[in-house]
């Protein structure tokens, strides 16, 4: 993944997919992301790729001492566009 590729995210509203829509990942910050809206932009609110992982079938909930809880085998919920 690099700056200018084309992500299509799913979104969702009460817990189903409602819609989907298309970002060109960029850098800001020494960070790949997206931002949502022009809003999001000129606020300085930023998506890194990073948050967009879901759990996954495989994923699990569970527990390291001096870490707490996690779940574990995240998946990528975007869909990477050919250009």
């Amino acid at each position: 993944m690099k700056a200018g590729n084309k992500i299509r995210v799913q979104k969702y509203m009460m817990g189903f997919s409602s819609e989907t829509d298309d970002y060109i990942v960029e850098e800001f910050r020494y960070c790949l992301g997206i931002f949502i809206s022009p809003q999001h932009r000129e606020a300085g609110k930023f998506t890194p790729l990073c948050e967009l992982y879901e759990r996954g079938c495989d994923s699990e909930n569970k527990y390291i001492s001096n870490v707490g809880e996690y779940t574990s085998n995240m998946v990528q919920s975007w869909m990477d566009i050919p250009v």
